[in-house]
């Protein structure tokens, strides 16, 4: 059975008093305060996401997407030769190429002198992460790169 507890309140100049269950009043209290901690919780959360997309992932995920569709004939990481040896390291056509050109080479399709190598189109998402990654290798930030071509480059291969 629920306790009776003596709520008072002032309405103007006037001093209400009233019966109420005193588990009611503790559950209408306690709701007001889950509101604002539950908003809370959803505005960190929200922010951690937006810090995430921000953050290092999206080089662990270029280097994913490269070591999946590029490392058998490219070389993905800052030294070494690629496996295969026409096959330049990326880092060098990343800092050999605008950023403009290898944007839209990896979005859709690098061409290439050579048959073998496969024609792989990534999202804007994908190219973005890749980017970054040679970026980070290489120590060039991609927007810290030229965006068009100069009169002597070519397309990549």
């Amino acid at each position: 059975m629920h306790s009776l507890t003596l709520v008072s309140w002032r309405c103007g100049k006037r001093k209400v008093t009233r019966p109420r269950q005193a588990q009611a009043r503790q559950h209408k209290m306690k709701w007001p305060c889950d509101l604002i901690s539950l908003f809370w919780i959803s505005l960190l959360v929200s922010g951690a996401n937006a810090t995430a997309a921000n953050s290092p992932t999206s080089e662990i995920d270029g280097r994913m997407l490269l070591q999946k569709h590029c490392s058998r004939c490219h070389s993905i990481d800052a030294t070494g030769k690629s496996p295969l040896e026409q096959a330049p390291p990326l880092r060098e056509v990343y800092l050999k190429y605008p950023i403009e050109q290898l944007e839209y080479g990896f979005a859709e399709g690098m061409g290439s002198k050579h048959r073998e190598m496969p024609q792989i189109q990534f999202s804007s998402e994908q190219v973005s992460a890749i980017l970054n990654y040679l970026g980070s290798i290489t120590g060039v930030d991609p927007s810290a790169r030229p965006r068009g071509p100069t009169p002597s480059e070519t397309q990549p291969p």
